[in-house]
């Protein structure tokens, strides 16, 4: 059984693993095909929990596609600068002693921070998925507890509405609100990492997309996360410079979606063939 993971990245990130995903269906379609298998695995962080739960949910990769490319009139844009915002999350962990008590202090910045109302954002996720419910494939969406900060993994068997399931997974830390479920406060399962790819262990192949930089990868996908899934073969696709470019300097920006679609699309249809040759 193999697994797509899908890592976090804002609308712009959405919307490139949605082109990459596309393009590739258009030069291969038996390899997507194999990608979207009933038996394969989908795991979701932040903007990739978007994306997995709507492909596993049935949606054409056409139609997910097409959505990009229209005016999204029903999200809300934040100012948001990543140099900025990375900035801000490294003096949050100045001197912390553990991972866990890094993720407790940006779950605290995020508790703390001065937002949009929780129903306006939860409408906005509302508003992105055309799947509403969870499918039947193996699913699994991740947040982050803001109090404790330990991973919490989100299925169909949770008992915790699909859309409260990936508000939690989408709140950026000091963006968005956090999400109450069950009456705890939850954060961007990105606080974790940006991937938190380990959840795919025992899957093989495992493909992931992740929306950034090639250059990025050591960082956004440590070593220990990426030797969880040995001995399975695993391949990662960064986006390439255009795509880079087409993500801007605020990937919360709604204007940066059908730029990213564009640029995954056409990032898609030339990995095509190595993704199948990949998949086998």
């Amino acid at each position: 059984m193999g697994a797509l993971v899908l890592a976090g990245g804002g609308i712009a990130g959405i919307a490139w693993e949605v082109g990459v995903l596309f393009g590739i269906e258009e030069r291969e379609p038996g390899a997507a095909s194999r990608l979207l298998h009933a038996d394969s695995a989908f795991i979701g962080t932040s903007a990739g929990s978007v994306v997995a739960s709507q492909v596993a949910g049935g949606v054409p990769l056409r139609t997910l596609f097409e959505q990009q490319l229209e005016q999204h009139t029903a999200e809300v844009g934040a100012k948001f600068d990543v140099q900025e915002f990375q900035e801000k999350l490294a003096q949050l962990l100045d001197g912390v002693t553990s991972a866990e008590e890094g993720r407790r202090r940006v779950g605290r910045f995020a508790i703390d921070a001065t937002t949009v109302a929780a129903g306006d954002r939860r409408a906005v996720i509302d508003a992105r998925l055309t799947v509403k419910h969870w499918p039947e494939r193996r699913l699994l969406i991740t947040a982050v507890n803001a109090e404790t900060g330990e991973l919490r993994v989100f299925d169909r068997d949770s008992g915790v509405d699909l859309i409260d399931a990936v508000s939690a997974s989408c709140a950026v830390p000091g963006i968005w609100p956090t999400v109450e479920i069950e009456g705890k406060r939850y954060t961007d399962g990105g606080v974790r990492t940006i991937a938190n790819s380990d959840l795919a262990a025992g899957s093989d192949p495992v493909l992931i997309l992740a929306p950034l930089a090639e250059a990025n990868l050591p960082v956004a996908l440590p070593a220990h996360e990426l030797a969880a899934l040995e001995p399975a073969r695993v391949h990662v696709v960064c986006a390439d410079e255009a795509s880079i470019f087409a993500f801007g300097t605020n990937p919360l920006d709604p204007a940066t979606a059908s730029v990213s679609a564009l640029a995954g699309r056409d990032q898609g249809r030339r990995i095509a063939a190595r993704i199948g040759a990949f998949l086998g």
